[in-house]
């Protein structure tokens, strides 16, 4: 099941592994995902991601937006847009915050290198990072990254059991470039195996990873269509549900 599951998700990868791009879309695109996640707090229903992946034929892309519900103090409105090149390595990302403050982030390869440049209260700058264009883009306020993030680590960490008797996911390390704290870092996955789960009132039987970052354990759950249903993160009480359509 393992070795099956691997394969399939290698190959899906291959044509979806992005964020977004401001390269509108057309005829020749298809739609990998698209949704929309409930970001809970204390079981209080707080802001609202809607996303869509899109592959092209020489990128792939997502776009995103998140939106505070209303009454929430923060006000927070932002969106992402990041496009990927065939082999997965960064050729764009942009964010732009709306709402409390407006400011905007763009990060982009400078030679083989990263380099962020940011326009906030009037003042721009910009950041060189020492992290080639492979490294992950992984922006706090967007879930559907995570989604794409976990499509890399099924496509790349599969290892292979003695005597080429199927495989075995592996904990796996991952640069990433945070633009929302203009920092880089490195996550580790891991998969923990499959867990029956409530999810819109109904059981499901889904593969639970771990992704633990600086100080924070994130929990995933996929689902058999290879599509990010839930995340907890008990150390802030947050819990992230993709809704229903």
């Amino acid at each position: 099941m393992i070795r099956r599951t691997c394969i399939v998700v290698s190959l899906f990868v291959l044509a979806v592994l992005c964020c977004a791009s401001s390269k509108p879309a057309d005829k020749s695109s298809t739609i990998v995902d698209q949704g929309t996640f409930g970001v809970f707090q204390n079981g209080r229903r707080v802001a609202t991601e809607t996303f869509s992946i899109r592959q092209f034929p020489d990128s792939s892309i997502t776009s995103s937006r998140i939106k505070a519900e209303a009454g929430e103090a923060d006000g927070i409105d932002q969106s992402c847009e990041l496009v990927l090149h065939p082999d997965a390595t960064l050729s764009r990302y942009e964010r732009k915050e709306l709402a409390p403050v407006h400011s905007s982030a763009t990060v982009e390869p400078d030679k083989e290198f990263l380099a962020m440049h940011t326009e906030a209260d009037g003042k721009i700058s910009d950041q060189p990072f020492f992290l080639t264009t492979s490294a992950f883009i992984l922006d706090d306020y967007f879930f559907s990254t995570r989604e794409v993030l976990l499509w890399r680590y099924l496509a790349s960490s599969c290892k292979q059991r003695t005597g080429g008797d199927g495989c075995d996911l592996i904990r796996a390390r991952f640069p990433v470039l945070i633009p929302q704290r203009h920092t880089s870092s490195e996550v580790f996955i891991e998969f923990k195996g499959y867990d029956d789960t409530p999810l819109n009132g109904r059981p499901q039987h889904l593969r639970h990873f771990l992704l633990q970052t600086e100080g924070t354990d994130w929990n995933l759950w996929l689902d058999p269509n290879q599509k990010l249903v839930r995340i907890s993160v008990p150390s802030a009480s947050l819990e992230v549900l993709r809704q229903e359509k």
